[in-house]
């Protein structure tokens, strides 16, 4: 008699040639042996899908299954079809387990009929190549000692802030997922949510493991989470899904202190997170002028223990502030470096110099070019011109429509302010000499790289 599988394990990999191993490995020896493992190969490009083969041939447990690259999101509701398993895992393939995870998660579900379970875990810091422990202290107040609840009875209903909203440290039990059933999104990031969080808030029997048993991989540059600029936009759709459906289902109304909490912690964190100065403007002012109007997170959040004075400070920056007074606001307070803006594009030195000025930019670089075509979007000045020695040669380029002037344009035009726009030092007190020997007023000069 074959034996009753107790849960399926479904990972969705691509191009993951440097890390599905360690996450097989982890998998195959679950202290847990009544598993299967699905692993749902999503168009990868490399050596993935033959390691995984390789696995299979010594273990009758693994099964593959094949799709265009659509996405971890797809790929996982692609696995959930064929799944057997009383519960659902979803791991992620750069990610592992401890080997009893699963065996504890089980038992932990089992004993108390839960349909959810959700554990601790460490993260594996791939830029120190070292683990590195979080602290659960905040989690842990909210879930208190409760071994067996629903997010109603949670105070605050803060079903929101027990938990992150990824389902790798969590297991699901099959027939309530297929009851409601709730998928992944499609999307590129963002994609598990809905999924998570809506299984938590309609879920009457919730359980949390306090003991580390997943360890998530950060600081991988290859991974989707870390191509959230590309899809800026999918963070907020997920935010519209969930109070859609909460609606829908009636209970917005019991979790909406909890849901807006996190929504505005998740705005902030998204913001910060976007590696370009276009993406994170983006985000920015999608958040005033359509997810703030839509969702009234300050006409609805009621002072409470869910959300810090800080981050409503914050957020109310956001709404009041442009996108440039809000950046040159955080690298004056040192919340952000100039080091980390440059990674994402020069940043305009606003506030040194006032709105509605005409401006010179000299230097034709990367430096300048982010500052031209900042103050260009942004309306902050009334005239922006770019001048530099080799002006010829940027002329026979493509600068997204940027003309650059020859440098004598400055003896022969008014303007408030010229910006050496230019790194070296050197060469900025060479430029700034040669224009105060022209005639330019010193004041006039500001040198900024």
């Amino acid at each position: 008699m074959e034996n009753k599988i107790k849960v399926s394990i479904i990972i969705a990999v691509y191009n993951v040639e440097p890390y599905i191993k360690q996450c097989l490995d982890s998998i195959c020896n679950q202290t847990l042996k009544e598993i299967e493992i699905i692993c749902v190969d999503d168009g990868s490009t490399d050596h993935t899908v033959s390691i995984i083969k390789n696995y299979q041939e010594k273990d009758q447990r693994i099964h593959i299954i094949s799709q265009e690259n659509q996405y971890a999101g797809v790929a996982r509701n692609h696995g959930m079809k064929y799944a057997k398993g009383t519960y659902l895992s979803f791991l992620d393939a750069d990610d592992y387990y401890t080997p009893d995870m699963l065996e504890k998660l089980y038992q932990q579900a089992e004993k108390q009929q839960l349909e959810v379970v959700v554990c601790e875990y460490d993260f594996f810091d791939e830029r120190l190549g070292k683990k590195v422990e979080k602290s659960f202290e905040y989690e842990e107040g909210i879930v208190k000692e409760q071994i067996c609840f629903s997010g109603k009875e949670l105070e605050h209903a803060a079903v929101f802030q027990i938990t992150k909203g990824w389902a790798w440290d969590k297991l699901f039990l099959t027939d309530f997922v297929r009851k409601t059933g709730y998928q992944f999104d499609s999307f590129r990031s963002s994609e598990d949510g809905f999924f998570v969080y809506l299984l938590l808030a309609r879920a009457e029997r919730i359980g949390f493991l306090k003991e580390k048993l997943a360890i998530h991989r950060i600081g991988n540059q290859h991974s989707l989470s870390n191509s959230m600029d590309k899809n800026w936009i999918n963070g907020y759709k997920m935010l519209q899904s969930i109070r859609e459906e909460l609606e829908k289902q009636d209970l917005y109304s019991m979790f909406q202190q909890s849901f807006l909490t996190f929504a505005l912690e998740f705005q902030l964190y998204y913001l910060d997170a976007m590696r370009s100065l276009k993406a994170q403007r983006n985000c920015f002012y999608y958040t005033r002028e359509i997810i703030e109007p839509n969702l009234g997170i300050l006409n609805y959040l009621k002072p409470d223990l869910l959300f810090s004075e800080q981050s409503i400070m914050e957020y109310q920056k956001v709404l009041q502030l442009s996108f440039e007074e809000y950046l040159f606001d955080k690298i004056q307070k040192k919340e952000i470096t100039i080091e980390n803006c440059q990674r994402k594009g020069w940043v305009f030195p606003y506030l040194l110099i006032e709105k509605g000025t005409s401006i010179i930019i000299y230097g034709a670089g990367t430096i300048g070019r982010d500052y031209y075509k900042q103050l260009i979007e942004s309306g902050y000045c009334k005239e922006v011109r770019i001048v530099d020695q080799a002006y010829q040669k940027y002329q026979k380029m493509s600068l997204e429509n940027i003309i650059v002037e020859e440098p004598e344009l400055v003896f022969h035009t008014n303007f408030d302010y010229i910006i050496i726009a230019i790194k070296e030092r050197q060469v900025q007190k060479e430029i700034k000499a040669w224009l105060v020997e022209g005639g330019i007023q010193p004041e006039a000069i500001q040198c900024f790289g």
